[in-house]
């Protein structure tokens, strides 16, 4: 019997190979084109980027107002939106507003940079400064013009008047400023592209300015901050309902019964007191006067005599005042000064 010729099985991984060896020759041809991934502008960087600036502008703020405070204390307070105008108009000078930078501190720190998409040098220079004065500038004699029609009254103007003519196209251009601001806002939300008004006026594109340098946001200080931010809050407003001398007397009742030591100490002065004296005002008399020792009194029977007394369940007895005073401070931590006792209820003694 003739033996048939036997062909080897074919392989599932055997099309996958020839294709990826097709792939690999090609790229490796004359005509290869060389692909650099240049990766999508961050919209959170770019919000980061103007974060970064305006903290840079309160770092330096606080020197500049203690330097004019030791020459003329009342300049910081009248001239304070004059003072944050100049150290922003310097900083944007010396970093976006140089030819060699074309970014402000904020964006070289999130690698980005201005870019006008055509155009020289010199147009995107020429561009990146009068957005500089606008944006700078612009809002500062804005903000001197509303507030200088505020102080004299142009909105309460006649309807006839000039002034209140003026007031009326201001306030619904600045409306139209805000809203078209809002539909810029979605818009780079939408599209990461133009910030800001201005920066869609003039063309202006923030794009990396390293395209290799790989950057990822990390969340690992914003999420430490949050965490502190939570705790300290959480703090502040358990800190008030927190009585120190209340915890402090319940710490040393815990601590003692630990170490099986009585509930609670008594001063032998005060356990010696006759019984017709106050405890809580002679020991109160005694921390008025502290130059002065528990025993110096020459006669407590007279000075701390209890007013109005009521006894405590031991037998001793207290103003009712002091002790009802004590009772609602400390709660399920009073005890008698005598004894040591706790005090919860307490009668009238005639």
């Amino acid at each position: 019997m003739s033996e048939l010729p036997q062909l080897a099985p074919r392989q599932p991984w055997m099309p996958a190979w020839a294709a990826a060896e097709a792939r690999t020759r090609e790229n490796t041809g004359d005509h290869t084109a060389v692909r650099t991934v240049v990766p999508r502008n961050s919209r959170v960087s770019k919000l980061d980027a103007d974060l970064l600036d305006d903290e840079l502008t309160d770092m330096l703020r606080e020197p500049v107002t203690k330097a004019m405070s030791l020459v003329r204390p009342q300049l910081v307070d009248k001239h304070r939106l004059e003072i944050d105008t100049a150290i922003k108009a310097v900083l944007f000078w010396l970093s976006a507003g140089s030819a060699s930078r074309q970014a402000t501190y904020g964006q070289s720190l999130q690698n980005l940079t201005y870019s006008s998409g055509g155009g020289g040098q010199r147009d995107m220079l020429r561009r990146l400064r009068m957005f500089g004065v606008l944006s700078i500038g612009g809002t500062y004699g804005w903000s001197k013009l509303m507030s200088y029609m505020s102080m004299n009254g142009w909105a309460d103007a006649p309807q006839d008047s000039m002034r209140r003519k003026i007031w009326r196209v201001l306030d619904r251009l600045e409306r139209m400023t805000r809203v078209a601001a809002l539909l810029n806002f979605l818009a780079f939300m939408s599209t990461g592209q133009y910030k800001t008004l201005l920066e869609r006026v003039f063309g202006l594109r923030l794009v990396h300015a390293r395209p290799q340098t790989s950057h990822s946001v990390s969340f690992e200080f914003l999420n430490r901050q949050l965490v502190w931010h939570a705790f300290t809050e959480f703090v502040m407003f358990a800190l008030p309902l927190v009585n120190p001398a209340r915890a402090r007397r319940w710490a040393v009742r815990n601590v003692r019964a630990v170490l099986g030591l009585p509930s609670a100490t008594v001063d032998p002065a005060v356990a010696a007191l006759p019984e017709h004296v106050c405890a809580i005002c002679f020991s109160t008399e005694a921390s008025l006067s502290p130059d002065s020792a528990v025993g110096a009194f020459a006669d407590p029977t007279e000075t701390c005599a209890a007013v109005n007394p009521y006894a405590a369940r031991c037998g001793h007895r207290f103003c009712y005042v002091c002790i009802k005073t004590r009772m609602m401070a400390e709660a399920d931590e009073c005890t008698c000064l005598r004894c040591g006792q706790k005090v919860d209820r307490i009668w009238q003694q005639i």
